[in-house]
């Protein structure tokens, strides 16, 4: 991994007359949500904790409750959970808080809808979906106190670069999600990435970004985190906050 080479140009210049929209959509993992609600059919993924809310609107209804800024409960989201191990730990040692886990792999989710019934996790729910589609369609402005984005894929083809989880867009609806106070915390194992991540957070004005000296951040390690230590391997974190006062 440390030898490929990782891209920071424009992937792609943007075709004449093409839509901004459409330019997002080709950044999502599966298409956008109305594409696949047209043409797609259910993975038929199951648990007590997961959601499809691509393909079972109710599915989309409760996440939105779950989401309610009536409840008093701190917001936690988790993008590209995995198996769910770090999601499990911190579930169970922050019971007060609510916690919604996106994942694009049906297997990932079921894998984590079983540890939490192992463990007795009762504050979360998983959803099957790109978060990038569904959260704006759940969560209200600044109701959000944490966002985790942990070891997303580097997506290294110069071509594939759209389809980067950071990006000027993501971090502006970042900002939008995160009550104020509040943050986005991402961790990786590639240094290039790290501070190509750190330079575009750098670039939304509501946020204050840090490069964290202890890149654990103070939270139970994710699985990749544990295989790193066993190789020496180094990770990153950088947190980006929301101020208070956006300038």
């Amino acid at each position: 991994m440390a030898m490929r080479k990782f891209h920071t140009a424009q992937a792609v210049t943007p075709r004449s007359g093409l839509e901004p929209e459409r330019q997002r959509d080709r950044a999502l993992i599966g298409g956008s949500l109305e594409l696949r609600r047209a043409h797609g059919q259910s993975t038929g993924v199951s648990g007590q904790f997961v959601l499809d809310p691509v393909f079972f609107p109710e599915h989309e209804d409760r996440l939105r409750a779950f989401c309610d800024p009536a409840d008093p409960r701190p917001l936690v989201v988790e993008i590209g959970f995995q198996m769910g191990r770090f999601a499990t730990d911190y579930c169970l040692l922050n019971p007060g808080t609510r916690f919604v886990g996106f994942e694009v792999r049906k297997s990932y989710c079921e894998e984590a809808n079983a540890r939490f019934e192992k463990f007795g996790v009762q504050n979360a729910l998983l959803a099957l979906v790109d978060a990038r589609e569904m959260l704006p369609r759940v969560l209200q402005p600044g109701t959000l106190d944490a966002l985790f984005v942990f070891f997303p894929d580097p997506w290294w083809k110069k071509r594939h670069m759209k389809k980067r989880m950071i990006s000027p867009e993501f971090a502006a609806d970042a900002a939008r999600w995160l009550r104020p106070g509040g943050h986005l915390l991402l961790k990786t194992d590639v240094p290039d990435y790290a501070t190509w991540a750190e330079a575009e957070l750098r670039r939304e004005p509501a946020f204050e970004v840090e490069r964290l000296a202890d890149p654990g951040a103070g939270l139970p390690p994710t699985l990749r985190e544990r295989r790193c230590a066993l190789r020496n391997q180094p990770t990153y974190a950088v947190i980006a906050r929301r101020r208070e006062d956006p300038k």
